[in-house]
């Protein structure tokens, strides 16, 4: 009893200076830093999506689906967050750490929200670092950001400029993915950074094709969920980005260069087929700016290529199918704006407003093949209630944001914030051999109680 007494209040000392914030656990001359934060949401959307914390913007019903006009309301704690970070230094200077982040927005066949509201837990962030301050070197390997999103300092880990809105998908134009990567740094006096890193890819392709002619994807195999999709990937995506501190605020601006597979041209039993490997690239450029200092920050982000779609939250497509069946990479553009004001007294006021688009690339008057504005079908049910005959393709996507977080307790046992947001998305499609364009819209309201202990 002694022995447990004594190791809880060892614990309790590394952990809590008198009158002071918790600084960590010690453990084996490792520091050990929990963190996280328990949360009780809302979100209440005109149009009904059957959809939790996270919208899928390219799913907003038209006008003829049965979930129109249906509003829809759900109360959730699954955005709920815990993380662990274990920081320790060798004996060369050299320091070295692990981080694990979870939530519990993940799904399993037995999720369901009728009884037992049971889901299962999902992996955000898992990796180790190390960092050599003399050199000015840095490594990272294991799942992350990816190195496309903006930080808002340096090129480092749990610096990344994550939109403030309380939706987990974020915010339209917000360039992100969270995927496994192998990351190297330099940075010259924390004012000048320089990384490459290599990240895992997978390609979002829109539009048919006869299977016999062309392919890009196969079903999963072991350890992978059963009955999705996982594309053809020959190399990982590259990115390369380089960061400036001014003194007055972070730009930094990146290349991205991803590389497309496809097995396609067997149209017959005796035809000749080909393997397509084709890279294509794409420029981005990122920027935190103080307007007025410890008052108003303006956050600018871009990415504009071929075959950018899926760093982009409303997941456009990257590529569509050609007639002999290859890939064709979609010219796309994505950018947000956000200005914070930081009113004090524990009050952050945050607008944003983002822009997805794909440019369409349709390769015949009498088929199916392409993506963009649609020869051969027609979306004139699009706006009629019950109507099957709508099948447009998504040209682009926009969206409002506006919020408030108020922290009204900050103190010995953590912290507790409340915050609410509204937005506006917009999706625009391309026309129809009729020239029907259709438009779909989502007003959502959002509301966020959170707790942080750590």
């Amino acid at each position: 009893m002694k022995c447990i007494l004594a190791l809880v209040l060892g614990l309790s000392i590394s952990a809590w200076a008198a009158d002071e914030a918790p600084t960590g656990l010690a453990y084996k001359g490792i520091n050990i830093q929990l963190g996280g934060f328990l949360a009780s949401e809302i979100v209440n959307r005109s149009n009904n999506m059957a959809s939790d914390i996270g919208t899928n913007f390219r799913a907003i019903p038209y006008a003829n689906s049965t979930g129109s006009g249906m509003s829809e309301f759900r109360g959730t704690e699954r955005q709920s967050r815990f993380s662990i970070l274990a920081q320790g230094d060798t004996d060369f200077g050299v320091h070295m750490a692990g981080y694990y982040e979870l939530d519990f927005l993940g799904t399993s066949p037995n999720s369901n929200a009728n009884e037992s509201n049971s889901y299962t837990v999902r992996t955000r962030n898992v990796y180790m670092t190390m960092d050599d301050d003399n050199s000015g070197f840095h490594l990272l390997t294991g799942q992350n950001w990816s190195l496309v999103t903006m930080n808002t300092k340096g090129i480092s880990p749990r610096n990344e400029a994550i939109p403030t809105t309380i939706d987990a998908q974020y915010a339209v134009g917000f360039n992100w993915a969270r995927q496994w990567q192998i990351r190297a740094v330099k940075d010259w006096r924390k004012v000048f950074w320089a990384a490459v890193s290599l990240e895992n890819a997978q390609t979002l392709v829109a539009g048919t094709v006869d299977p016999l002619m062309g392919n890009s994807n196969s079903l999963s195999g072991a350890a992978f969920g059963g009955g999705t999709t996982f594309s053809f990937n020959k190399y990982p995506d590259v990115v390369a980005k380089f960061a400036y501190e001014s003194g007055f605020g972070h730009f930094e601006a990146f290349v991205l260069a991803r590389n497309f597979q496809s097995h396609y041209g067997g149209a017959g039993a005796t035809a000749q087929t080909s393997k397509q490997n084709l890279w294509t690239e794409g420029v981005g450029l990122g920027a935190t700016i103080p307007i007025v200092p410890q008052m108003f920050d303006l956050s600018l982000s871009g990415l504009t290529g071929k075959g950018m779609g899926r760093y982009g939250t409303s997941q456009l497509p990257d590529a569509t199918f050609s007639n002999d069946g290859s890939l064709t990479p979609l010219n796309s553009t994505q950018y947000l704006a956000q200005l914070a004001y930081h009113a004090g007294h524990g009050w952050e006021v945050y607008a944003t407003y983002g822009m997805e688009s794909v440019a369409g690339n349709t390769f015949s008057s009498t088929s199916t093949f392409g993506y963009g504005d649609n020869v051969v079908a027609t979306n004139a049910g699009c706006n009629i209630y019950g109507s099957a005959i709508c099948a447009p393709n998504l040209k682009g996507t926009t969206q409002e944001n506006v919020g408030f977080w108020w922290t009204f307790y900050k103190g010995s046992y953590g912290f507790t914030k409340l915050g609410a947001q509204y937005s506006h998305t917009l999706l625009s499609t391309f026309s129809d051999t009729a020239y029907i364009a259709p438009k779909a819209t989502q007003d959502m309201y959002f509301a966020s109680l959170r707790y942080y202990p750590f």
